[in-house]
């Protein structure tokens, strides 16, 4: 079951939640920075062990401190240049690896943030479509709840309007 909500994404319990990384999956700014202070100083030590990735790619950990959940799956998407620099194929591809992530551990539920939509600046409009397919696609025959939870009340809108279309279209 694919659904889109409103909120906070510490609020779920949720067997993953999806943390929007940067290639160093070190701590940042934003909802990175906040999943790495709430699960703690081993999160950010294990992750200096896995190393840098490559946009596309996405690695799980514990979830350590985080009570919501028992993992992180630490998703790299692309910064927005021009959309010409493979920008909306590392998109699908962020969004492919945490589903092929979640189906290897078997997990039931993951909650996505929009990732790259930050301060990484992809148009919020492209990015929902290019997630909400690229999840749809990839979880058909799975038992996994994926919920994108959005904060912000206009993007919220334009992925609930995504999820639409592409309900639409399948």
């Amino acid at each position: 079951m694919l659904k889109i909500i409103q909120g906070n994404i510490f609020k779920l319990k949720i067997d993953a939640i999806i943390n929007p990384a940067n290639v160093s999956l070190l701590a940042g700014g934003g909802l990175c920075g906040a999943i790495h202070k709430m699960a703690g100083r081993e999160l950010e030590q294990l992750c200096k062990t896995i190393g840098k990735q490559e946009y596309g790619n996405a690695v799980i950990t514990p979830s350590f401190a985080l009570t919501n959940c028992g993992y992180i799956i630490h998703a790299c998407g692309p910064k927005w240049l021009d959309g010409k620099r493979n920008e909306p194929k590392l998109l699908a591809k962020t969004h492919q690896s945490i589903i092929e992530i979640a189906r290897l551990h078997n997990l039931k539920s993951i909650a996505i943030p929009a990732i790259s939509t930050g301060i990484y600046r992809f148009p919020a409009d492209v990015a929902a479509q290019i997630a909400i397919s690229s999840v749809v696609a990839e979880t058909k025959g799975l038992e996994l709840d994926v919920t994108f939870v959005v904060n912000e009340p206009d993007k919220f809108e334009i992925y609930k309007k995504a999820l639409k279309d592409v309900n639409e279209i399948n």
